[in-house]
C-alpha cells in the first residue's frame, strides 16, 4: 500500500512539474531570465521572441523588432540565415530538426560583427512546422582571451616585434606564397654591433632600452604586409613581402642610417664613453625554387660578412651559398 501511494504521488509531482513548464508564465519567466540570447521565428523567418539577452547583444530593442525585423537582418551575413535554415533541416549538426553550438556572427551595435555560439530547434505543432528558436550564446570574452593568449604565444614581450617561433612558421608560408604566385620575397637578418661592451658597463635594464628602440625603429618602418621579429637577444629580422632586393637592400640602408641618428639622442643621458651600437644587415631574396632554410643560411652569412667587415653597413647576399658576390652593397 505504501509503494502504491508513492508511486501515485510521484506521478503527481511529475504532472504538476509539466503543468508548471508548460504554463505560459513559467516560459515566460524562462525567457525573460535566459543570460543567452533567444530569438524566435514563425515560419516566415520574422522575429516573435525577443528576450533582453538578445536586446544587449544585438543593440535592438524588442519593441523595434517583434513582427517587423527578419532573422536575416539579425545575422552579420543575411545568408547565413538561410545556410542555419538548412542545417536544421540536416542531420549533421546535432540531428534533424536542430543544431548545437555552430558558431557564427550577429550584427551588434552600428553592425559590429559579433561571434556568437547558436543551438537552434525547430518548433512544430500537430506535426506542422511553425517556426524556431536559438540560444545565442555571446563569445566575444572567450575570443579576446584567445586572441590575447595567441598574441602571447608568438610576441616578444621586450621590444613587441613577433617571437622566433614565429618567424619559422611566417617564413615557411611567404616562402611558399612566393613560389606558388611568383612574387618576389626578401629577408634581413641584423645584429647589434658594439652591444654587449654597452650592455655590461650600463647594465640589462639599458640595454633592454636600446632592444626596445629596436623594436619601435623596425615598427615605424613596417609596411602593412612585412613582418619584424626579434630571433635572439641582440638579433633581428625583416621579411619583406613581394619586395625584391633592388629595393629591399636601400630600404635597409634607409633604416640603418635612421637608427644610428635616433640612438644617440635617446641615449644621450648616458654620454658617450663607448662605442655607438650600429647595426650589421645581411639581406637575401628568395631564388626560384629556394627552400626557406637556405634563404635563411644566405641572409644569416651576410649578417656575418657585414660584422667581419666592421660593422655598421648592409650586405647583400651571395647566390650560392660560399660565393662572394662582387656587386654587394656597403
Amino acid at each position: 500500500m505504501n509503494k502504491n501511494r508513492d508511486h501515485k504521488k510521484c506521478e503527481d509531482d511529475q504532472q504538476q512539474g509539466v503543468d508548471i513548464m508548460a504554463s505560459k508564465d513559467f516560459l515566460d519567466k524562462l525567457v525573460l531570465m535566459c543570460p543567452d540570447g533567444i530569438i524566435g521565428v514563425n515560419r516566415e523567418g520574422t522575429v516573435i521572441i525577443f528576450n533582453e539577452a538578445a536586446e544587449k547583444l544585438t543593440g535592438l530593442s524588442t519593441e523595434d523588432v517583434l513582427g517587423k525585423v527578419s532573422i536575416m537582418d539579425v545575422y552579420h551575413y543575411p545568408e547565413l540565415a538561410r545556410d542555419i535554415k538548412k542545417r536544421l533541416y540536416s542531420s549533421n549538426h546535432g540531428g534533424i530538426g536542430r543544431v548545437d553550438g555552430i558558431e557564427v556572427y550577429v550584427k551588434g551595435s552600428g553592425g559590429q560583427k559579433i561571434p556568437i555560439r547558436l543551438s537552434a530547434s525547430l518548433l512544430n505543432e500537430n506535426g506542422k512546422e511553425i517556426g524556431s528558436v536559438g540560444f545565442f550564446h555571446d563569445l566575444t570574452e572567450r575570443k579576446q582571451l584567445e586572441e590575447e593568449l595567441r598574441r602571447r604565444s608568438i610576441t616578444d614581450s621586450l621590444t613587441g616585434l613577433y617571437n622566433r617561433r614565429y618567424f619559422q612558421t611566417i617564413l615557411g608560408d611567404e616562402a611558399k606564397r612566393s613560389g606558388r604566385y611568383n612574387r618576389p620575397l626578401t629577408l634581413a637578418f641584423f645584429d647589434l654591433d658594439n652591444f654587449k661592451p654597452f650592455n655590461d658597463s650600463y647594465g640589462h635594464q639599458e640595454g633592454d632600452n636600446i632592444l626596445r628602440l629596436v623594436g619601435e625603429s623596425m615598427k615605424a618602418m613596417l609596411r602593412s604586409t612585412d613582418y619584424a621579429f626579434r630571433v635572439g637577444g641582440d638579433e633581428f629580422a625583416f621579411l619583406m613581402v613581394e619586395t625584391d632586393l633592388e629595393h629591399g637592400a636601400p630600404a635597409l640602408e634607409r633604416f640603418r642610417t635612421i637608427f644610428n641618428e635616433q640612438w644617440p639622442l635617446r641615449m644621450s643621458y648616458l654620454g658617450s664613453k663607448l662605442k655607438p651600437v650600429s647595426m650589421s644587415i645581411g639581406v637575401a631574396q628568395l631564388a626560384d625554387n629556394e627552400k626557406s632554410d637556405k634563404l635563411q643560411i644566405r641572409a644569416d652569412l651576410a649578417m656575418y660578412e657585414a660584422k667581419s667587415a666592421g660593422g655598421n653597413r648592409t650586405v647583400r647576399a651571395s647566390e650560392e651559398i660560399g660565393i662572394k658576390d662582387e656587386k654587394r652593397s656597403n
